[in-house]
């Protein structure tokens, strides 16, 4: 005879655990443009996210100004370096003024 197990789980407790475990995941760690845009921007073209999102954002999220995007400018022979959860939580915090709808 098999007895059915249940247990009772606190979704509050459940969404802190996976909120903490995402956001020290995500400590120390940098991506290029590539990993940002498969993670954060649904997979859209790189130029689609500097038209989109580096650019018009680039004072805003240039790391020189408190951000987290090491040369949003870009520029020849310049590489962005994004900072990922500094950029995580700034994408959740601005992802209404992004236009989404954008066409390249």
């Amino acid at each position: 005879m098999e007895a059915a197990l249940q247990i009772n789980v606190n979704q509050d407790y459940l969404n802190n655990l996976v909120n903490k475990f995402f956001e020290e995941s995500l400590n120390g760690v940098t991506w290029d443009i590539n990993e940002f845009r498969k993670r954060c921007c649904s997979n859209k073209s790189a130029e689609w996210v500097r038209r989109y999102v580096i650019l018009p954002f680039a004072d805003e999220i240039d790391f020189d100004n408190g951000g987290w995007c090491l040369n949003p400018h870009g520029g020849k022979g310049k590489k962005q370096m994004i900072f990922a959860k500094s950029a995580c939580e700034w994408m959740e915090e601005n992802k209404r003024r992004i236009d989404w709808k954008g066409k390249v």
